[in-house]
């Protein structure tokens, strides 16, 4: 095992026959299947291959269904008129969903989706908004001491009256339940009317986080092993920024042009929201192991683990992680670009088309044409280092299509 480790490690690093010796060309970097063709799969039965990409397209309309269901009866309750169905579906108050990458094996379809969950975000904001700065009034604190303190003065009341009653009539006790309670009732609601918002947007937040737990995914799980006669297993990846997915990056857009026609304003809105790293043309510094001497001690596998026990005991973890970070790719965003074509006019006619195009930062792939190294490419024709989204939909006056290209770095 250890002489296989020994011969990748001098093939994997070729210097450059050039006046600078620390330049280093890499082997053709491989890209997964999964990243490829969405779906990596090996099946015998030649007919088989052609259920499969109707069936992800089932699975991943299922699991948006499931993502974006909502509690009507306390949304409801937050807003005064209740919301139109077609309004509800072009909102962007929803769990933002990529295409999913799809790996089958014999037993098990191992499912990766990319979440970006902006409803979450909107419920923080309004609670940070509404009620955070409001509990932390000195005015606010004391009326609810003074709630407390007449709450608990008529309890005391009332149990007292309850005794007396009791023991004049017997048959008030069963009377004077339904009636105290009612009062009781009005004056929690009279008392707490501005904490009843504040705790429906919390139940809105426990709804929202019991979405990704694995007891109430158990449901969704067990409809897609219906389609694909497998176990199911979810890898979901919570996404920091909607423009790290170009699938995610395009879908409000979409949303947006089917509610209002303005192009232009939406396209630089989407670009300007995201935060792009600039490309520096000079070479940056790298972290690696000394490799080689990891397995010239001795010719047994426990050498790796002792080393680095010993590594991070010497508290050399920063640098090891930085070891880790720099050797990943892709791992930062360098240009988006995203364009949108067809009947988009303001006017209610489908008399001409528009096409408007955004872009910040570039797509240019830096290991190949800046650092020049060798890769491969997508399914032919696309750039390793690029994620392509094309998405069409249709408003009352025509239909139109949306492209978004993400670039890494």
């Amino acid at each position: 095992m250890l002489n296989i480790i020994r011969s990748k490690l001098k093939n994997t690093y070729k210097k450059k026959s050039l006046n600078n010796g620390n330049v280093t060309i890499y082997n053709k970097d491989f890209v997964p299947a999964v990243r490829d063709w969405k779906n990596s799969i090996y099946v015998y039965n030649k007919n088989a291959l052609s259920l499969i990409p109707v069936a992800s397209r089932l699975v991943i309309k299922l699991i948006k269904g499931y993502l974006n269901s909502y509690n009507l009866n306390i949304e409801s309750k937050l807003r005064k008129e209740r919301l139109r169905r077609r309004i509800r579906k072009l909102s962007t108050n929803k769990i933002f969903v990529s295409d999913g990458e799809f790996k089958h094996t014999n037993d098990k379809v191992n499912i990766t989706l990319y979440v970006y969950n902006r409803q979450k975000l909107n419920y923080l904001l309004k609670l940070k908004k509404r009620y955070t700065s409001l509990f932390k009034k000195e005015k606010f604190l004391n009326k609810l001491k003074l709630i407390r303190k007449v709450g608990l003065n008529i309890l005391e009341k009332q149990q007292e009256n309850i005794k007396v009653l009791t023991n004049v009539l017997p048959n008030y006790n069963s009377k004077v339940y339904s009636i105290q309670n009612l009062y009781y009732k009005d004056f929690i609601i009279k008392s707490l009317k501005r904490l009843k918002y504040y705790m429906l947007y919390k139940q809105l937040l426990y709804i929202n986080k019991t979405k990704f737990e694995y007891s109430y995914l158990q449901g969704l799980i067990n409809l897609i092993r219906k389609i694909y006669k497998k176990n199911v297993e979810f890898n979901i990846i919570n996404l920091k920024y909607f423009y790290f997915n170009s699938d995610i990056f395009t879908q409000p857009l979409v949303l947006k042009l089917r509610k209002e026609r303005k192009l232009l304003r939406y396209l630089k809105s989407l670009v300007k929201k995201s935060k792009i790293n600039k490309i520096k043309l000079d070479e940056r510094s790298r972290y690696f192991f000394d490799l080689e001497n990891l397995f010239t001690v001795n010719n047994d596998f426990d050498t790796r683990n002792n080393f680095l026990n010993d590594f991070i005991k010497q508290n050399k973890t920063e640098y090891l992680k930085k070891v880790v970070l720099n050797n990943i790719k892709y791992k930062r965003v360098s240009g988006v670009r995203i364009e949108g074509a067809g009947r988009l006019t303001k006017r209610y006619t489908a008399s001409r088309s528009q096409h408007k195009v955004r872009y910040k930062g570039n797509l240019v792939n830096v290991y190949s044409s800046i650092k020049g190294y060798p890769s491969s490419i997508l399914r032919g024709n696309f750039k390793p280092n690029l994620q392509y989204t094309k998405l069409n939909s249709k408003s009352r006056i025509g239909s139109f299509g949306v492209k978004g290209w993400v670039s890494g770095i």
